[in-house]
């Protein structure tokens, strides 16, 4: 069992566009990842600044540009991370990173209501060495999934190369892409959508289009129609929180299954979003990695109701030629979560 000593320690965070005029303890629960009546303690107990003031209220009302600084206090007991049983296809692995398959449903890294079950208690199960560069609670973490998106990570076993992973995702030196079921009139077969993505004015777990909110584009290509439904491949040329999600939702055209932004929520349990293929240089070696992840059953099984199935080598092939067309468009942003 791995078990981490958590230390005093100030949390700064800058008050940005998206969180003007937003709520304190909202502020708090959604970067620190922690629950409102703890973020309500922290403000009252007097543990939280606002550019070098002390705040009382849970309410104060943010006004961008601020700085945030929150002093959380060390557990009284230490955090154990417990391994968690859980059979994670891996489908690249060598002494220095694994690429995995992410199960939907799956929480990336322990957070509130979430500490033994998540994709980091599994690893934690599953290798004997992973990568602590962002923290024990984020060990082997490079980039994300959203708990409800399946497919394709990479997670690293050496810090060194965690290091090099990182810089090659915000260098924009992956490329990784999504398979997507969705419902509506498409606008092109091949087109981008070029609109702003911030935080939901009201339900801050939520984001949406805004204009004050920070660039997003998002690449897409329908490959097999059966109307209302579409089968789509994406690909992102701006990191955002839900990005291909919140846009798909913007040209009426969202995913199926997705309780936040989507419809059809009878047509399966969760949104029928997959990151089916990733592509990169090996950080240490220089060799070429190159990973295809067919979707899983759920998807299958819709995709074969809708008359949208096609075969893995179908897919694969679709996929080849969606990166030929747009490789010159664009390369792939980092730390993204869809």
């Amino acid at each position: 069992m791995l078990q981490m000593q958590k230390d005093n320690t100030w949390n700064i965070l800058t008050i940005d566009d998206n969180w003007h005029n937003s709520r304190l303890d909202v502020f708090l629960e959604v970067k620190l990842e922690i629950s409102r009546s703890k973020a309500k303690k922290l403000i009252k107990n007097g543990l939280v600044l606002i550019n070098e003031r002390i705040v009382k209220k849970a309410g104060e009302k943010l006004k961008k540009g601020g700085v945030v600084k929150v002093f959380i206090p060390a557990e009284e007991e230490n955090l154990e991370l417990t391994p968690l049983e859980l059979d994670i296809p891996v489908l690249y692995e060598d002494e220095y990173l694994a690429v995995i398959e992410k199960p939907a449903g799956l929480v990336v890294h322990p957070a509130s209501g979430h500490r033994r079950d998540t994709l980091v208690n599994a690893l934690i199960g599953k290798f004997e060495k992973l990568s602590i560069y962002g923290g024990m609670e984020r060990a082997g973490i490079v980039h994300r999934l959203d708990k409800d998106t399946s497919g394709v990570m990479v997670i690293t076993k050496d810090e060194r190369c965690h290091e090099l992973l990182s810089r090659m995702f915000k260098e924009k030196k992956v490329t990784k892409v999504y398979i997507a079921i969705t419902r509506g009139e498409p606008q092109k077969l091949l087109g981008i959508i070029d609109k702003p993505i911030g935080r939901h004015p009201v339900d801050r777990k939520k984001m949406t289009i805004r204009g004050d909110g920070r660039e997003a584009m998002t690449i897409y290509k329908l490959i097999k129609r059966n109307p209302p439904y579409n089968l789509v491949l994406a690909r992102i040329l701006t990191g955002r929180t839900h990005q291909i999600r919140v846009h798909f939702k913007s040209i009426n055209m969202p995913v199926i299954g997705d309780a936040a932004y989507g419809k059809d929520l009878s047509l399966i349990k969760r949104q029928a979003l997959h990151s089916s293929f990733i592509a990169l240089d090996h950080p240490i070696k220089g060799q070429k990695i190159v990973i295809f992840s067919p979707p899983p059953i759920d998807i299958v099984e819709v995709m074969l109701k809708l008359d949208l199935y096609l075969k893995e080598e179908e897919l694969e092939r679709e996929i080849m030629k969606f990166i030929e067309e747009t490789k010159n468009l664009y390369t792939e942003p980092s730390q993204v979560s869809s």
